[in-house]
């Protein structure tokens, strides 16, 4: 397989060098171009699958150049990446305007280079993909439609014209009836006079239950009446339409149906009959869904790893620095207590990028203990915010009892909450209303568990969110928890999120059901099992052990890290070595192997990440304990860290206790956990 070509257009030669090497090292072909004029040339002679573009070029800047190849036929589907130190929102703002679909930020890092570049590959890869996909569909259903067509034609020649056999008749008739795709016959004003097999299938209809109904049964709701008179207009007029129609069954629900209707007439050109041909294409705009949400979630994932490193580093240096602060103060000293705030601030800011990436890569979570209550009472304030004054919010019989308590993952039943809270509010937009949740405990008895097959005996905390919206039709209630079933309108929901309520509480053992009556509101009612105490063992670290004397080589690219870090350990009793730069710190290595008892580097660096660097350390002196940190990394987890050799494995934001408790368990090889019961 040809290895993608990428072209860099860069003024200047010391840029075009660096990212030429990052790309070529990841067998990338490269092309490059010193100015727009010789770029637009070369992506029309070279057809380069990516073009990065710095900015700022003598001749034709970089807006202009990404506007020209916008233009041009043979380049406008290469994706542009813009190269730039300009870091106002208005020069992203006219980048994006001009057709490129990201930045890159100068200085260059090379992971968000590799990583960039590779993330755009693949979105070009999957929308090229998808395109040949559709194409072949469209052919597949022209090439069907046409041949139903002959058939249909045919149909109509004997129907009409009355002049072929009787053999000539069965054969079309067996041909209708074997036919994969619905057909159904219609008189001038639209009644049905035939249905085949196949349209029995697809409707849930039988031809008895059909045959002489109005065919407006099949229309619903999806779409106004106006929309049907159109159609039928263009049929009278042009013999027949072709399109997509949203159809509904017999049991209220619907298909996406690929349609074509043509009108059948008499010697004197009236109207006598109409023949509909229908193919359910659910499944394939289903397919289609998939793919763009699993576009847009890869691209999702990617920018939150990015936001996730610099952030994280970001909020190292608050919290480092914060403790440092908290160190020279008294405790009675005022300004201790708002120092005590600004680390509760970074702890929730901490949590929320674990919560971003969680969302982003779709993780598995560690389940663990948690206190309903508090959880509850986080969303309800979440929802205030968000909720019109015509909607309260109502709670019963919610305690802060340490009894409710459930083994779950806590963004999970945060996201559970948040969804039920919401689809509450949009069923009351309109007219207002009373949102309640309660808390109760019940035991599932023989008489619950008839109700509720999926639960085992025992006790369980039930959870209800309940509404007074305008309610559900039973045919919609049925269908709640179907992937990609919504009742809202285009843009307002995809029709997931019901469908991962009901997987997180199977997932969690429990059960979710539901009562709706339109004009009467909803209430969903969910099972959980309960903790009882003794059921679990949870693990807690001991108070803060002494620092140490060993002497210790740190490594970040960040000076203000590097320097937080030396404060901080050398507070501590360490004898640190701070370095900037990763090949510096590999020479002074190599110069004086024995000089150092630990070494931490940082993961994202230029020149040698701390992954070469750890292993360029190892090959040196081999029993050399390592600590890794990183603010974010698809490079490299703890488990290959140690795979490598690597001793420790730290992730930031860090405060001076985890980072200490690491450097203690590496260097004297004891873990400082303790076990204890719930």
């Amino acid at each position: 397989m040809q290895n993608p070509i990428i072209l860099v257009i860069d003024d200047d030669p010391n840029n075009m060098d660096i990212v030429s090497n990052y790309l070529s090292e990841s067998d990338y072909t490269v092309f490059v171009a010193e100015d727009g004029e010789s770029g637009l040339t070369r992506a029309e002679y070279a057809k380069p699958d990516l073009i990065l573009l710095d900015v700022m070029m003598p001749g034709i800047d970089g807006f202009e150049t990404c506007r020209r190849l916008k233009i041009l036929e043979c380049t406008r589907d290469i994706p542009v990446i813009f190269m730039t130190a300009l870091a106002e929102t208005e020069h992203k703002v006219r980048g994006f305007e001009a057709g490129a679909v990201d930045y890159i930020s100068k200085p260059f890092q090379r992971e968000e280079v590799l990583a960039r570049v590779s993330v755009h590959l693949r979105i070009k890869d999957l929308t090229t993909r998808l395109q040949e996909a559709k194409d072949l569909l469209e052919k597949r259903v022209e090439e069907r439609t046409a041949e139903l067509a002959q058939t249909i034609d045919a149909l109509h020649h004997e129907i009409l014209e009355r002049k072929r056999g009787e053999e000539e008749r069965m054969r079309l008739a067996r041909a209708i009836e074997q036919a994969a795709e619905a057909i159904f016959m219609a008189d001038a004003q639209w009644h049905f006079t035939y249905v085949n097999p196949a349209f029995e299938q697809m409707s849930g209809y039988s031809r008895d239950e059909i045959i002489g109904q109005s065919s407006t049964i099949l229309r619903g709701n999806a779409y106004p009446p106006a929309h049907f008179n159109q159609i039928r207009k263009i049929i009278d007029r042009d013999n027949a339409w072709s399109g997509r129609l949203a159809t509904r069954k017999k049991d209220g629900s619907f298909f996406e149906a690929e349609t074509t209707a043509s009108s059948v007439r008499d010697s004197k050109g009236a109207i006598i009959n109409y023949v509909i041909i229908q193919r359910d294409v659910t499944n394939e705009l289903r397919m289609e869904r998939e793919l763009r949400h699993s576009q847009k979630m890869e691209a999702i994932g990617t920018l939150a790893g990015g936001i996730a490193h610099d952030f994280n580093n970001i909020l190292t240096a608050v919290i480092g620095y914060t403790e440092m602060a908290q160190l020279k103060l008294p405790k009675d000293n005022p300004a201790a207590r708002d120092l005590e705030r600004v680390q509760e601030a970074s702890s929730r800011a901490r949590d929320l990028v674990k919560r971003i990436l969680t969302f982003s890569r779709q993780t598995e979570q560690e389940l663990q203990p948690i206190q309903i209550v508090p959880v509850i009472e986080e969303v309800i304030g979440l929802l205030r915010s968000t909720m019109p004054t015509t909607i309260e919010i109502h709670t019963r019989t919610l305690t802060d009892s340490k009894d409710n308590v459930i083994l779950a993952d806590l963004i999970q039943i945060h996201q559970v909450l948040m969804n039920l809270g919401t689809n509450a509010a949009h069923a009351m937009r309109d007219k207002g209303g009373i949102l309640s949740i309660s808390l109760s405990d019940v035991d599932a008895d023989a008489a619950l568990i008839a109700t509720h097959p999926d639960l085992k005996p025992g006790h369980y905390i039930r959870l209800t969110v309940e509404d007074t919206g305008h309610g559900m039709e039973k045919s919609v209630k049925e269908r709640i928890f179907d992937p990609y079933f919504t009742t809202k309108k285009v843009g307002e929901g995809t029709g997931m999120g019901l469908a991962v309520v009901e997987g997180i509480i199977k997932n969690l053992n429990g059960t979710i059901s539901v009562y709706s009556e339109p004009g009467q509101g909803t209430a969903f009612h969910i099972y959980l099992p309960k903790l009882i105490r003794g059921n679990v063992k949870q693990v807690v670290s001991e108070e803060l052990a002494c620092g140490g004397t060993e002497r210790i080589l740190f490594v970040d690219d960040e000076e203000m890290l590097a320097e937080l870090g030396q404060k901080l350990l050398g507070s501590l009793g360490y004898t640190v070595t701070a370095k900037l730069n990763s090949l510096e710190a590999l020479e002074l290595f190599k110069t004086v192997p024995d000089s150092f008892d630990l070494v931490i580097t940082d993961m994202s660096m230029p020149g040698l990440t701390g992954k070469e660097l750890a292993s360029e350390l190892l090959a040196v002196r081999p029993d050399i304990p390592i600590i890794l940190c990183t603010g974010f990394s698809e490079l490299i987890d703890e488990k290959q860290a140690k795979e490598q050799g690597i001793s420790g494995y730290v992730t930031k934001p860090y405060a001076t206790s985890s980072l200490n408790k690491i450097i203690r368990e590496v260097l004297t090889g004891e873990s400082s956990n303790t076990i204890y019961c719930w």
